[in-house]
């Protein structure tokens, strides 16, 4: 189980790694778009800090505390606000930073077999499922899965842009 943690640990800092390399230098184009129905890179990243709400490392922490046994998910949303809106580079990155050490915290104070052994009823609302999941299943997919999907389009806008 160690080695799963670690593997974890190193997943979390590859991810955070990346999405801070693909935002060097974007600091003028973080609401640019492609076209109207796109998303810009600010957005995609606040879809990822926020979903679930509160981001996931705030689940995975309350699921090990033994406070939540239920996720509500709603997908495709980009958790934009107005305070959001006006953030400069500094703090998207503060926000990113913030998130990516309570994931780290949360690995280390993982116990053996927590992340394999402990669930939680996940509720995708705007796509009418439920089901339970480890979280190491939360961790492959809401996390790894999902974070990459989203890398590859911050990585298609930067290339759009000639970044």
């Amino acid at each position: 189980m160690g080695t799963n943690k670690n593997t974890n640990l190193q997943t979390v800092r590859t991810i955070r790694a990346e999405l801070l390399e693909l935002l060097d230098g974007m600091d003028y184009c973080l609401d640019w778009k492609p076209d109207p129905d796109a998303w810009s890179v600010r957005e995609v990243v606040y879809h990822l800090l926020d979903t679930p709400p509160g981001g996931i490392h705030t689940v995975l922490r309350q699921a090990l505390a033994g406070e939540i046994s239920e996720l509500d998910l709603q997908s495709d949303l980009t958790n934009m606000t107005e305070d959001r809106l006006a953030y400069d580079m500094d703090r998207v990155v503060e926000d990113i930073n913030r998130l990516f050490q309570g994931m780290e915290a949360v690995l280390e104070v993982a116990g053996e077999g927590d992340l394999s052994g402990r669930s939680v009823m996940v509720h995708q609302r705007n796509r009418g499922w439920d089901e339970p999941r480890t979280l190491q299943q939360l961790l492959d997919g809401l996390f790894a899965r999902h974070w990459r999907e989203h890398l590859a389009q911050v990585r298609e806008l930067r290339e759009a842009l000639g970044v």
